[in-house]
């Protein structure tokens, strides 16, 4: 597995995760239209305080989602948020995700000379919580009834990692 940096030309199949509702129940909202979901990625590529990869399988050269990290504070070295999307489901439960918050993480810490990396999960997000839980992070704090998801609010988990754990 690759990351490369997020482009337009990724357009369709963001749009296509964005769109299914087995992929955005996960990110806490509802499916994008195809404007929202590319108003969604034309943000992140105009965001000067984040980078966005495309997750791609080496072997058949094809993007199965994205990582980031945004709200990057330089004079703190904190990024506030580190995200990750396996747009397609058939690509989850394989390892792809926790490979490329391992290859983002390494970026953060190694390339940008961040000190700390956070992020927010769902808290019925338990693949993606046992994946962070492994890479080291560690559970700061809990906003309680957060998130209105599915006709009710659920939990969202704070973790962080330092650069020496």
């Amino acid at each position: 597995m690759t990351l490369r940096q997020l482009t337009i030309s990724d357009l369709e199949p963001f749009t296509r995760w964005h769109s299914n509702e087995e992929v955005t129940h996960f990110l806490g909202m509802k499916p994008l239209s195809n404007e929202s979901a590319r108003n969604l990625l034309e943000s992140y590529l105009d965001d000067r305080n984040g980078i966005y990869f495309g997750i791609l399988v080496k072997d058949e050269c094809k993007l199965i989602g994205y990582t980031y990290l945004s709200n990057i504070l330089t004079s703190h070295k904190v990024a506030r948020e580190l995200g990750i999307v396996i747009g397609n489901p058939m690509y989850w439960n394989q390892g792809y995700g926790t490979e490329a918050s391992r290859l983002i993480i390494d970026y953060g810490f190694n390339v940008l000379g961040l000190h700390r990396i956070e992020l927010f999960v769902l808290d019925f997000n338990k693949r993606a919580r046992r994946v962070y839980e492994k890479l080291g992070f560690v559970v700061e704090g809990i906003q309680r009834k957060a998130r209105w998801v599915n006709n009710e609010w659920q939990d969202v988990i704070m973790m962080a990692k330092l650069e020496n754990e």
